[in-house]
């Protein structure tokens, strides 16, 4: 199969896990395969150019989450959906197609998944901003001062070595939401703050796409914690004024709001993992998923696992 997925340039953890994933339980794709794969990412919605040009092709889509626009996703006969992200992909599609969960636990179904799990601990705290954080702050500076170990979302070390260190952190402090998916698959208790999300991916797609994975795992009303990364400047009110109330005087100030991001991650105690019985179900049900796309494709599916 040919796996189609977002790609950044600089790289990014969540999406870049497909290009990872994919092949070890498929094979590796080819572009010339006549069908297509969707897994990770929040990426189906009408006019996405990820497909705009593989009209012709079958795309099997696999634990994708979709993007909320305003316009309705038109399907044909080439698009074969498995399953949804969550309950909110599936309501979009008018909830004519199942939902399991993020297409990110399937990395569960490894034959070296075990071997994850038993990582030794050595990082008390671990963070993970969103990919588009970075470039906002010295993460690494202020993971050190925090006392905390900083986990790039870029991945620059190779998703493994990312995977490596969410499974030795005890806790995870995540802004990326596969860096908190890949926690709870990896049984690393997490919880999420927000940052620059609002404004680099906006903010109904970002609360739209966490809330569809968390309602998956049946965790309801969690708490997460904001970080204002824009603040009002003196002129504020006398801009808004002024243009009718058309124009907001934000303006990023570095120092203030790195001194509150400080402040703001330290104090986080409280942290999430969705129960075992609710990742058993997940595992058996992407199982047979997998199992029943192998075959298809005349995969071996000797070496798959079922537990752990």
């Amino acid at each position: 199969m040919n796996y189609v997925y977002y790609k950044d340039p600089k790289g990014n953890f969540g999406d870049d896990l497909n290009g990872w994933l994919w092949p070890e339980l498929f094979g590796e794709g080819k572009d010339t395969d006549p069908d297509v794969l969707l897994g990770i990412g929040s990426i189906l919605f009408e006019g996405s150019p990820l497909f705009r040009d593989l009209t012709a092709q079958r795309k099997i889509v696999f634990g994708t989450g979709v993007r909320p626009v305003h316009k309705t996703f038109h399907l044909d006969s080439n698009w074969d959906i498995r399953f949804l992200r969550g309950p909110l992909s599936a309501y979009a599609f008018n909830n004519q197609f199942p939902y399991i969960a993020d297409a990110a636990y399937a990395i569960r179904q490894l034959p070296e998944f075990g071997k994850l799990l038993q990582t030794p601990k050595k990082h008390k705290v671990s963070v993970i901003p969103y990919f588009k954080s970075v470039p906002f702050f010295d993460w690494e500076s202020i993971c050190y001062r925090l006392g905390f170990n900083y986990i790039s979302p870029r991945s620059e070390k190779g998703v493994e070595h990312t995977l490596q260190e969410i499974a030795a952190s005890q806790f995870v402090i995540a802004e990326a939401m596969h860096g908190a998916i890949l926690a709870d698959a990896l049984r690393v208790p997490w919880h999420r703050f927000v940052l620059s999300t609002p404004h680099t991916e906006g903010s109904g797609v970002s609360e739209f796409k966490w809330m569809d994975w968390q309602a998956a795992i049946h965790l309801y009303n969690i708490n997460a914690t904001p970080v204002k990364l824009y603040r009002k400047s003196f002129l504020h009110q006398k801009i808004k004024s002024l243009s009718g109330n058309r124009i907001s005087a934000e303006f990023l100030a570095p120092d203030r709001v790195k001194t509150e991001l400080l402040k703001t991650l330290q104090g986080i105690t409280e942290f999430y993992l969705s129960e075992e019985d609710v990742v058993r179900r997940i595992d058996n049900k992407i199982h047979d998923q997998i199992f029943l796309l192998q075959r298809e494709q005349c995969i071996d599916t000797s070496s798959l696992i079922t537990t752990h």
